[in-house]
């Protein structure tokens, strides 16, 4: 089992990035799954889009941190919507940009790029729908791990 990160109310606080009490120690790196779950202990489809904005994307943030500096490759939210602040899609698309190329937005991945040399004008010529396409499976959203 991979690095868990606690879901429910617990989970959603601001700065606080909280264990799942049967995962390993989120500094564990020997795991390569990084799963945040993100959502409250009653779940709410309208407070969806106002979770899962900025408050997710802070606490991907936090928990990059705690988990020694490595991003979700796993997120779990409740609803997915997308919204003005983006929603769970464009945190997924955070998220994999990182991990894919380094980069703040897996809109601006390139397969011949290196590793951390970013294309910023590229995003900026992406319309907005195209910046935020994500896969999403279920209610989870995957990345490669």
């Amino acid at each position: 089992m991979g690095v868990e990160i606690a879901g429910g109310d617990g989970g959603m606080i601001a700065g606080s990035c909280p264990n799942r009490a049967e995962s390993p120690a989120s500094v564990a790196t020997s795991r390569s799954l990084v799963l945040v779950n993100y959502f409250p202990d009653r779940t709410d489809v309208t407070q969806a889009c106002k979770h899962n904005s900025a408050p997710l994307m802070d606490t991907m943030n936090t928990c990059y941190q705690t988990a020694g500096k490595r991003w979700p490759n796993f997120i779990a939210v409740d609803f997915y919507k997308r919204s003005g602040g983006g929603g769970a899609p464009a945190a997924v698309d955070v998220s994999r940009g990182h991990i894919v190329c380094g980069c703040g937005n897996v809109a601006t991945c390139k397969p011949t790029m290196t590793f951390g040399v970013c294309n910023l004008t590229y995003l900026s010529q992406l319309l907005p729908i195209q910046a935020l396409q994500t896969y999403l499976v279920a209610f989870f959203f995957s990345l490669p791990i």
